[in-house]
This record gives C-alpha cells, structure tokens and sequence, in this order.
C-alpha cells in the first residue's frame, strides 16, 4: 500500500475532505527540513526535548493500522494525527516506520508488525529487521533520558524494548548486520539498569563476543544454517576477544562454560568475579548463584593464567543458529575481576 493513499477504503465519504488533508500533510516531512537530521536511528538516539514517549510509542501500531485500511484509525489516532503535524522528529519517524513496515508486507509477511516469540521473521527482509532493532534500541534510550528528566521510573519498559531488540535480532544471520542492529545495545543497557551497572572496577577486564555470519564463521569457513544444524554443540563456541587476548563459551549439555587463557598474573591462584551486563535481560539462561552480575568462578586462575568455570545452564543450543544469536547478543560485553 502507498503511503500517499493510506486512507483509500475509509467508507465514511464524510471524511474525504478532512482525509485528504491529512493524507497532503503527511505525505511529505514539514518545511524546512533539518538537514542534519537523516534517519531518526543515525541519531544514536540524540533526541533531546524532541522526543515525546507518549507519542512515539503509538507510530508501529498507527503506521499497522493504516496499512491494514483500519476504518477507525483517524478517530483512535486523533491527537497523535495532530502532533504529527507540528513535531520534526516523531513525523520522521512515522516516515520511516510505515517504510519498513510496508517493505515486511511487500516481501510477503502478513503481520504488520512482527509478533516476536510466534511470528517467524525468516522470510522478514534483513533491512527491516535491522532498522526495528536499532528503532527499538533509540526509543529505549530516549525512554530513559526523558524519565531521568522527569524523575520518573520508565526502566521496566527500557529494559521490554531491548529484550524485543535482542529477540529480533537473533534472525538477522549476516554478523555484520547483526552488529548494526545492536550497536547500542550495550550502552542503552548498563543506563538501564543504573549507576552501579555502569561503574568499571580498574582491575576489571572486558570482553565480548566476536560477530560471526551464519552463527558459526570458524577459520575461514562459513557455516550455514543447515551445517548449523547437523554439528554437535560441543563443535560450536562463542569466541569472546579482550584485546590480543581470546576466550571462548562452550556448551556441554545445558552448561555453559567459560574458557580463558592468558589473564593476569597476578590473578593466578584468585577466584574470579564474572559479570554479564546483559544478562538480566533475558530468560533463557540460569546463571550460577543467580546474579549475572556476580557469578564467581567454581575454580581458581591456574598456574599459566587461565580459567574454566561453568557460569550457567540454558536450554538454548549453541548449534541453532537463532540460539547462537541470541547468546551472542547476550554476551556483547563481559567483564571479569578477581574475587579477592
């Protein structure tokens, strides 16, 4: 469906006229344009006191509605219909919103908008589903600079839009891709979960998971989703890089184990403080002692610096490419200090 005729198949002929003008007014972003501004996502999330919360989170379903010709959109969306008239940043993104949505319809998918969790989002153009991810992520940041504003509590509903982000993201197969939908992830998380999540111990050491196609590029050779498939978990690890230095996540059965080498050495002989900045987004994994922000290693560092620990146990499997995903999202950043 074209946008510039969005309203077509309203029955009420009452409603032409005042249709039709919404429809002009919409058709094209309000004059002058800012120049600086190309895509709401470029952003980095950046909105400022542009950003409106209670608008902004109604444009996937408004744009869903007018796509599917719903009679009643004008009379539900009223105010958000008048604020799109005199707001910059939320009519662009109402732009770029109704662009990806009706992309999904064109390619075929007849959800409007994804439905996470029932909805299989393969056959979802990789495009689109970057763009949501990143759309997902700046409305979670601009959730939590406007409640910080206004000493309001919003982080519940920053951390459900980074979970969709992460859930979504799990079907993009192409790493590179995959790293641009999350590229704030991270960031948006730890101001989340507060203060105390961002602060960085001077011993600490970070690492994160290395992107790879198809979940799986090892040496020079992609691995597909069916090869994915037929290979044994134990074949299949996330590859965690600090710097020069490397680490892997294996999984035997439903643990999950870390695996380093070359840490510290005055860490040797020192248990280690594990923590997962991401964890406490998702479900799927039960981490060791329950906090992923605390999870202490059942072993010392050893004599030649390094460490295997189990830090917890998931019924997600390495060896699906979609589960690989997702842990990889999940281990986007790592950070380990000693215990003692």
């Amino acid at each position: 469906m074209d946008k510039q005729h969005f309203f077509e198949g309203t029955p009420d002929p009452r409603n032409a006229s005042l249709a039709q003008w919404l429809q002009e007014l919409l058709a094209q972003p309000p004059q002058p344009p800012r120049p600086e501004r190309t895509s709401i996502v470029e952003t980095s999330g950046a909105l400022k006191e542009e950003y409106h919360p209670r608008f902004y989170t109604q444009l996937p379903d408004f744009a869903a509605a007018l796509l599917a010709n719903d009679p009643d959109v004008m009379v539900r969306y009223a105010p958000l219909l008048y604020h799109l008239l005199g707001c910059r940043a939320c009519h662009s993104a109402y732009l770029e919103i109704y662009d990806a949505l009706w992309a999904a319809r064109a390619s075929g998918d007849t959800s409007p908008f994804p439905d996470i969790g029932q909805h299989k989002l393969a056959a979802t153009p990789s495009r689109m589903l970057v763009y949501l991810c990143q759309l997902l992520i700046s409305q979670a940041r601009a959730v939590l600079v406007q409640s910080r504003h206004e000493h309001t509590d919003n982080d519940e509903l920053a951390r459900s839009l980074l979970r969709q982000a992460m859930q979504m993201s799990a079907h993009i197969m192409q790493g590179t891709q995959r790293q641009r939908a999350l590229r704030d992830l991270v960031e948006v998380a730890v101001l989340a979960q507060g203060a105390s999540a961002g602060q960085q111990d001077a011993q600490a050491q970070s690492y994160s998971a290395q992107v790879v196609d198809a979940a799986g590029s090892r040496r020079g050779k992609v691995l597909r989703r069916a090869d994915m498939l037929e290979r044994p978990a134990e074949d299949v690890f996330l590859e965690l890089q600090s710097g020069a230095l490397k680490g892997r996540i294996v999984q035997r059965g439903e643990m999950l184990e870390l695996q380093l080498d070359g840490l510290n050495a005055s860490w040797r002989g020192h248990h280690v403080l594990v923590r997962v900045p991401l964890g406490s987004l998702l479900e799927p994994v039960r981490w060791l002692g329950g906090n992923p922000w605390a999870i202490r290693s059942q072993s010392p560092v050893d004599e030649h610096g390094s460490l295997k620990t189990p830090i917890g146990y998931t019924d997600l499997h390495l060896s699906d490419p979609e589960d690989y995903n997702l842990l990889e999202a999940m281990f986007k950043k790592l950070d380990l200090r000693p215990a003692e």
